[in-house]
């Protein structure tokens, strides 16, 4: 019999891949599926030929709706999310937006997007914001809603 090495077990929190989708859809992918639907009926009947121009369209269309979200009135932080904030400050400044976007695909928007706001950092939630205009545009890429530019 062979002497194999056991593998080492990094512990479940290491164990998830970066982006990770569970199953179930989340809803702010339909909802981001129906608007840039509207919006690409809008463009075709404008004509908008330019595919840069396009892609630059929807994903502001993108941006508009993340910045909905993040405008709804924030309560109380439930304590829950402060220590997720409170873990996510540990990590350095180049890997707390990669962590809040783990967290969407986790958690959902609304829990990730109250988690950044918990964590009081502008600076962080614009970066966030701008990171999760482009995987969103890759998500509905992926799911047939948009087609490559």
């Amino acid at each position: 019999m062979p002497n194999h090495q056991p593998e080492k077990n990094l512990g479940p929190e290491k164990a998830v891949p970066e982006r990770e989708v569970p199953e179930v859809e989340r809803p702010e992918i339909e909802v981001l599926k129906e608007r840039v639907e509207k919006l690409e009926a809008q463009l075709k009947k404008e004509r908008v030929p330019i595919p840069e121009e396009k892609e630059k369209m929807v994903k502001q269309e993108i941006k508009s709706y993340l910045r909905e979200i993040q405008q709804t009135p924030p309560f109380a932080a439930p304590p829950k999310t402060r220590d997720e904030a409170k873990e996510i400050e540990k990590f350095p400044p180049s890997q707390q937006v990669g962590a809040l976007v783990s967290l969407v695909f986790e958690k959902g928007l609304p829990e990730a997007i109250s988690v950044a706001r918990a964590l009081e950092n502008p600076a962080l939630l614009d970066e966030f914001h701008d990171t999760l205009v482009d995987r969103y545009y890759e998500t509905l890429i992926e799911k047939g809603v948009l087609k490559p530019m």
